[in-house]
């Protein structure tokens, strides 16, 4: 119940007593010494009540408040673990990214070895061979199929609609150092 309830009973409880006292000075009835005992009765036993009330609630918000600070530390371990799982899961893709940058830097080396320096065989067999063969080889080394262009079709689209390479970076996912570092690589694959 709410604190004003009590003091209106408390006040109630004042009034009827003082307006008896004057009738028991003039008579001293026991039937009003007994009814004011059952009322003050009465009314410890509901303080009491109340008190038992309040002593239930705060023991109450005491194990809910125990409650949600163990489940706030478990979830401030579980969410430094996945913070531990995500920094684990970057270095991983970096070094997934620089193994990847390195294979193609060597694919690219070795394409640009091969087309440079023909083999003695082939010189030979250029030699001899008719001009419609020679005319048809040398349309194929003019522009090499580059890989990179086939595995970001998206990025070489964007970068020839004239988007920027933060633009090219949001729309195709990716990190603008690594756009700038495909781009790089295709065009050093074209002037090959």
């Amino acid at each position: 119940m709410d604190p004003w309830v009590y003091i209106v009973l408390v006040g109630a409880v004042a009034i009827v007593y003082a307006l008896r006292l004057p009738a028991k000075a003039s008579k001293e009835d026991s039937d009003e010494k007994k009814s004011l005992k059952e009322t003050e009765a009465a009314l410890e036993l509901y303080m009491a009540d109340i008190e038992h009330e309040n002593t239930e609630l705060l023991q109450l918000v005491g194990s809910i408040k125990a409650q949600s600070q163990s489940n706030k530390t478990a979830l401030q371990e579980e969410i430094g673990t996945l913070r531990e799982q995500v920094t684990e899961l970057s270095k991983s893709l970096l070094l997934l990214d620089a193994r990847l940058t390195a294979e193609e830097k060597g694919l690219l080396q070795l394409a640009a070895t091969f087309s440079r320096e023909p083999s003695a065989a082939q010189s030979a067999e250029n030699a001899s061979a008719a001009p419609t063969v020679e005319a048809e080889i040398q349309p194929a080394r003019q522009k090499p199929v580059s890989s990179i262009k086939l595995r970001y079709p998206r990025l070489f689209e964007l970068h020839e609609q004239g988007k920027s390479i933060d633009s090219i970076a949001k729309t195709a996912g990716l990190q603008r150092g690594e756009v700038q570092l495909i781009l790089q690589l295709a065009h050093q694959e074209e002037s090959v």
